[in-house]
């Protein structure tokens, strides 16, 4: 065997490190699922960045997302106007993900992507298939904890029956 074939990837991470990834993806999971949004932006650096893009766009490399926030600021701005501002009809949601595929990257940050599919069901029971699609996120150690420099929601469909109210 070569000494090529013999060493480790280099981008490759210890399984305690891939559990402290698969932690954070739970809790952001949990923080709309559970509707504590309040711990949503907490997720994330303050110049950190939330998209939501269709994967027509990113196959033709077109930048135009459907939301963007690139600060931690104004994803809290965001949590305050739907718990204050905007009338919506509340749905509960349930996210399926898969385990995410996590790789270091040259500047030592995390490249991870899954894969997902949100669920919301109404108040009257009736539940429905809402987005799939899949995450593409880069994540970075602050304050000796993980969080979400970017968040890339990448939607198979660019049409979802309802406007987004809540995160993805």
């Amino acid at each position: 065997m070569s000494a090529a074939a013999m060493s480790p990837d280099a981008h490759a991470i210890d399984p305690a490190l891939a559990a402290r990834v698969a932690e954070l993806l739970g809790d952001y999971v949990a923080a709309i699922d559970d509707d504590t949004l309040e711990a949503w932006p907490e997720l994330f650096v303050a110049d950190g960045q939330y998209r939501i893009l269709s994967r027509e766009n990113v196959a033709l490399g077109l930048p135009a997302p459907l939301v963007y926030y690139y600060s931690q600021g104004m994803l809290r701005d965001r949590v305050t106007a739907l718990r204050t501002a905007l009338t919506y009809q509340y749905v509960y949601t349930r996210h399926v993900t898969s385990p995410p595929r996590v790789r270091r990257r040259a500047d030592g940050d995390l490249e991870v992507r899954s894969d997902f599919a949100i669920y919301q069901s109404t108040e009257e029971g009736v539940t429905t298939l809402y987005a799939v699609g899949r995450y593409d996120d880069v994540v970075t150690t602050h304050e000796g904890r993980l969080r979400f420099r970017r968040r890339d929601v990448i939607l198979d469909t660019f049409g979802i029956p309802n406007n987004i109210s809540v995160p993805l």
